[in-house]
C-alpha cells in the first residue's frame, strides 16, 4: 500500500510503499478515503512522546478517518465488509496511522457514516468534535450562561462553538482578528481579539463574571490568567491539561482536563447531528496523500483556521 510515512523522527516525510496492514481480534480494516491532521499528529512527528510512548517505524502518522470497511478481524460484531464508517485507529502505538491507503481501527472508537455526511467532513469530525464534545458536557452549559471559547478558529474550537451555541448559552469566542468573521459564522455572539487584552475585555462587557471557559490551547499561566474573568460557581476546561483544579477550587470554580476518549456512543452522537444539519463542517482545507508534508507545516502556522483533511 501507498502511505506517507518518516523514517525517523524530524523528517520531513515521504511516500512509501509498504506492506498491507491485518486486522487483530475486534479490529476492522478500512481502505481510507481521507484522515485529518490534528496538532497532537505534529508532536508524535517530532518525537516530543518518544518516551512516553511505542513508535513504530516507518511511522506513519495520524489517527482521525474516513473509509471504507476492507477485511474483518476475529471477533467484529456489528460491522460489514463494505461499510462506509469514520473515527480514529484507537491504538496507543504510535506510527501505524491512517495517512496510508489502508489501515486497522477498533470497532470501539468507529462508526459507521451517515450518507448526508462526506468522507471529507466525517475524517475532520472525530478527535475535534469528540474533543469538543466532552468539553461542552464538561462545563453543563444553561440557556443564557456567558462562555468563553479560547481557540475558537481551531477544530476543536469550530465544533464547540456550535454544540456550546445549541444549549441556549452565549457564546464569546477568542481568537485573532483576521479570523472574526468565521467564528461568527459558527455561531458566536461575541469576537474577543486575543492580542487586545481578552480578559480587560470581559471583565469591561461582563462585570458579574462568565459562566465557563473552554481553553483550547493555553498553558498553565494563560489560563490562571484567563480565569479571573470567571464568576464563582463557574467552570474551566484546558485541553493541555492546564487548568490548576486545586487553585480554581479555592475560588469556587471546577476545574476539569479534559482527556478525549473517541467512543462508538459519541462518534454516532456528532454524526446524526451533523446529518440532520445540526453541526456543520468547518472550514476544511483538503491535501492529497503526496502533499501531507505542506499540511504538517501549515497546522503549526497562526494563519490556519478549521481543519486540514488529506485525500488519500
Amino acid at each position: 500500500m501507498r502511505a506517507f510515512a518518516l523514517d525517523a523522527f524530524g523528517q520531513p516525510g515521504s511516500i512509501h510503499d509498504l506492506p498491507d496492514p491485518e486486522p487483530a481480534e475486534k479490529e476492522v480494516r478500512v481502505r481510507v478515503a481521507a484522515a485529518s491532521i490534528n496538532p497532537f499528529d505534529n508532536v508524535v512527528l517530532m518525537g516530543y512522546l518518544k518516551d512516553r510512548m511505542e513508535h513504530r517505524f516507518p511511522l506513519i502518522p495520524c489517527g482521525d478517518l474516513a473509509g471504507t470497511v476492507d477485511a474483518l478481524g476475529a471477533g467484529v460484531d456489528g460491522f460489514a465488509v463494505g461499510d462506509s464508517v469514520f473515527g480514529v485507529t484507537g491504538r496507543m502505538v504510535l506510527g501505524e496511522g491512517t495517512l496510508a491507503e489502508l489501515t486497522t481501527a477498533s470497532t470501539g472508537t468507529i462508526a459507521k457514516r451517515p450518507a448526508a455526511v462526506s468522507e471529507i467532513e466525517a475524517a475532520a469530525l472525530p478527535l475535534a468534535g469528540v474533543s469538543a464534545l466532552q468539553s461542552v458536557e464538561a462545563v453543563a452549559l444553561k440557556p443564557n450562561d456567558v462562555v468563553v471559547i479560547v481557540g475558537a478558529s481551531g477544530g476543536i474550537g469550530s465544533y464547540a462553538i456550535q454544540l456550546a451555541a445549541a444549549t441556549g448559552a452565549r457564546v464569546i469566542g477568542v481568537t485573532s482578528k483576521a479570523k472574526t468573521e468565521y467564528v461568527k459564522s459558527l455561531g458566536a455572539d461575541e469576537v474577543i481579539d486575543r492580542t487586545s487584552g481578552d480578559v480587560e475585555a470581559l471583565r469591561a462587557k461582563h462585570p458579574d463574571g462568565v459562566a465557563a471557559i473552554i481553553d483550547t490551547g493555553s498553558d498553565a499561566a494563560g489560563l490562571a490568567r484567563l480565569s479571573e474573568a470567571v464568576r464563582k460557581g463557574g467552570r474551566v476546561t484546558s485541553m493541555k491539561g492546564a487548568a490548576a483544579v486545586d487553585d480554581l477550587a479555592k475560588r469556587g470554580i471546577k476545574g476539569v482536563n479534559v482527556g478525549t476518549q473517541v467512543t462508538r456512543e459519541r462518534l454516532d452522537h456528532l454524526a446524526r447531528l451533523a446529518a440532520e444539519g445540526k453541526l456543520k463542517a468547518p472550514h476544511i482545507q483538503t491535501f492529497p496523500l503526496a502533499e501531507a508534508g505542506d499540511a504538517f507545516q501549515l497546522i503549526v502556522q497562526d494563519t490556519r483556521y478549521g481543519k486540514l483533511v488529506v485525500k488519500i
